[in-house]
């Protein structure tokens, strides 16, 4: 089930300002909620590589896991179906529900069904189907797909479900979850004691014992399950796992993980069909990809998403967009993968464009799936790839053109100064000895020269002989923009380069953090790349500053870097500052919009997302906005003006340079070495 979004659709959602209120309301109880209701679990670390455990143990067996829940279910009276594909668990479906006269099916919660687009199949073929979660409900009614894997309704407000209501049930509803609920309630119950069949997903399935639990907070699955005569249940092939324990352990994090409960209301556990009265039971196993996935060593990850759904609660372009500015039925940045793995890639293609790849669903993810590389291995083999932005990427890759353009906006007067490392080279400071390497990057080299001289007078006022070399891209929008061979090469080039035993120190952290992707890859081959930031190197040497006068400051912590948690070390490095009152607030750790190429591909999203940003900023009213991503500076600078906040912003380096005092500062006669 696809809907691809136009840029004009998806300016719609932007501008939406009662999606925008639903989904800030929602997301940020879900995040605060989680924080809380994960701290019983004790560390979290802990129990993602647990789960990860279950869920890895559990696929590589998964056939024979289903093997005996078969014979088990048909020892009992039930039966079970394999599904090869979408159309195929539809008519699946619909034949149950042809032999059993069955014109009213009433559907818990599952967002399978949606993948196969079970709803509109029935539905063509006379069988009526009703929607008994009320999230689901809302949804149907408004002839829409989910939003969110647990809160399917989660872009609607109270007030906007209120009409719905009020048009459905033709009298007036006020805007009262309570009355609402009730409401629907009993609307509902008159289908489920006349219809003939009811259908759920499933959360979780152990092989032994042969069991289905089923969580709900409604209550609506437990009657769908029991009630009717025929009871479907249909579910993925990846939701198996071994044992009572393993299932358990799966329930007891999901709720948690999700939406910040520490128990859901409801969970059922089915084994077989009821006795108590004559009934039927069916079980649509649906592979559609899955089993495919298992052999790819990448998109096999994805199969361990217990669909919790909080790498949505945590996403940048999610948050303004909502599900529904997503072209599939699976959104976000799993949603790209799961795409991929039931649809096409190039289908999957269309919901990975709009990721930012700031790694903020890596963070949550309670099975430890790498999420944004999955994205960018989908744009990778995406065969219907987008034009303009391969030219643009083609052209940041390329020193000699990056640097061309850059020269042009020199020229224009965006950007002062020579490139540091063109500088550099005509005063014969290139060297590949030293006691430490100094790698700039593209935007910083090009773009901030200055910034860059500044570090290295830092660097040589510590005392340190520093290695300078000509530089390659440091390879991060071949990573971003599924360019992985050129990734690859860069990667090699680089690690060739660097491999000399000394630290490597950074001013951005994007090429830092791409570094430390590349020996993600290539540890084995090159041991002797030890990258790490400035900040992190002055905090372990011991470098002590103070600001001239008290200054309230916030910070913007880059994704790339807290992808490393090397944000921890930068906030030790800020809040060791003398005379530095630092504002906390969540959005320092929130995503710009900036993300490279993304805030020229994506305006109105690039905006929206630092609309959040930006009223924290004005809300706190800083001296100073510090951050150490070049690209970040560039949105939240431009951000910020655009928005006629008047704050300064300012990479760390130029930030302690202008209001720093330290014995290394005060050693170093900047104006000596200023280009003009």
């Amino acid at each position: 089930m696809l809907f691809w979004k136009t840029p004009d659709e998806l300016k719609s959602y932007l501008e939406n300002e009662e999606i925008r209120e639903a989904l800030r309301r929602a997301s940020s109880r879900f995040v605060e909620g989680r924080l809380k209701a994960l701290a019983s679990l004790g560390s979290f670390d802990d129990v993602r590589k647990r789960l990860r455990d279950v869920k890895e143990k559990a696929l590589e067996c998964a056939d024979l896991h289903w093997s005996r829940v078969r014979d088990e279910l048909s020892s009992k009276g039930a039966h079970l179906v394999e599904a090869e594909d979408a159309l195929s668990a539809d008519s699946i479906i619909y034949e149950i529900c042809e032999r059993h006269g069955i014109d009213l099916l009433i559907k818990g919660k599952s967002i399978t069904s949606e993948e196969i687009g079970l709803n509109a199949f029935l539905e063509e073929r006379g069988v009526e189907v009703i929607e008994t979660d009320l999230g689901e409900r809302i949804v149907q009614l408004f002839r829409e797909k989910p939003s969110h894997l647990i809160v399917p309704a989660i872009h609607h407000t109270k007030e906007e479900v209120a009409k719905l209501f009020s048009r459905y049930f033709g009298e007036e509803i006020p805007p009262d979850p309570y009355v609402i609920t009730k409401k629907v309630r009993a609307d509902l119950r008159e289908k489920f004691l006349s219809a003939r069949g009811g259908m759920t997903g499933i959360n979780v399935v152990s092989s032994e014992p042969c069991a289905f639990y089923l969580m709900t907070n409604e209550g609506n699955g437990r009657l769908c399950s029991t009630v009717p005569s025929v009871q479907i249940i249909l579910t993925g092939w990846e939701k198996i796992v071994s044992s009572l324990e393993d299932a358990l352990f799966l329930l007891k994090v999901l709720p948690k993980n999700s939406v910040g409960l520490d128990f859901s209301s409801y969970v059922s556990i089915f084994t077989a069909p009821f006795r108590w009265k004559e009934r039927e039971m069916y079980v649509v196993v649906l592979d559609n990809g899955r089993k495919r996935a298992l052999e790819d060593i990448h998109f096999r990850h994805a199969l361990r998403c217990i669909r919790c759904g909080a790498c949505m609660n945590v996403c940048p372009v999610y948050q303004v967009l909502s599900g529904q500015g997503f072209s599939h039925i699976y959104m976000g940045g799993i949603g790209a993968v799961w795409t991929a793995i039931t649809a096409g890639l190039d289908e999957a293609y269309k919901v990975a464009q709009l990721c930012t790849g700031c790694g903020s669903c890596n963070e949550v993810c309670p099975v430890e799936i790498p999420i944004s590389h999955l994205v960018s291995e989908v744009k990778s083999r995406a065969e219907k790839r987008d034009l303009l932005e391969d030219v643009a990427v083609g052209l940041v890759l390329k020193r000699d053109r990056f640097s061309s353009v850059a020269e042009i906006q020199r020229l224009m007067g965006t950007y002062k100064g020579e490139p540091f490392l063109v500088w550099a080279k005509g005063q014969g400071l290139l060297k590949d000895s030293g006691d430490v390497n100094f790698y700039v990057g593209c935007l910083m080299e090009q773009c901030y020269p200055e910034t860059a001289l500044k570090a290295y007078l830092l660097l040589r006022a510590l005392g340190k002989d520093v290695a300078l070399f000509e530089e390659e891209c440091c390879g991060l929008p071949a990573l971003a923009y599924g360019r992985k061979s050129e990734f690859f090469r860069l990667g090699l080039l680089n690690l060739e380069r660097y491999a000399n035993g000394r630290k490597t120190l950074f001013i951005c952290d994007s090429c830092y953090s791409t570094f430390r992707e590349y020996l993600s890859f290539f540890a084995a081959e090159k041991p002797d790349v030890v990258p790490e930031t400035l900040f992190s190197f002055l905090l372990r040497e011991g470098v002590k500053f103070s600001l001239k006068e008290k200054m309230k400051v916030m910070i913007h912590f880059p994704c790339h870097l807290r992808a490393w948690k090397g944000d921890e070390e930068l906030e030790r490095f800020v809040r060791s500052i003398d005379n530095l009152e630092l504002v906390e607030h969540p959005t320092s750790r929130h995503c710009c919009g900036g993300a490279g190429l993304y805030k020229y591909k994506y305006p109105e999203i690039s905006r929206a997302i630092f609309d959040v940003k930006a009223e924290a900023i004005k809300k706190h009213l800083p001296q100073a906005v510090i951050t150490t991503c070049p690209s970040c500076y560039q949105q939240i600078k431009e951000q910020l003006a655009e928005r006629g906040v008047d704050v300064d912003v300012y990479h760390l380096v130029d930030f302690l340079f202008e209001h720093g005092r330290c014995g290394l500062l005060d050693s170093i006669r900047f104006s000596d070495t200023k280009r003009q």
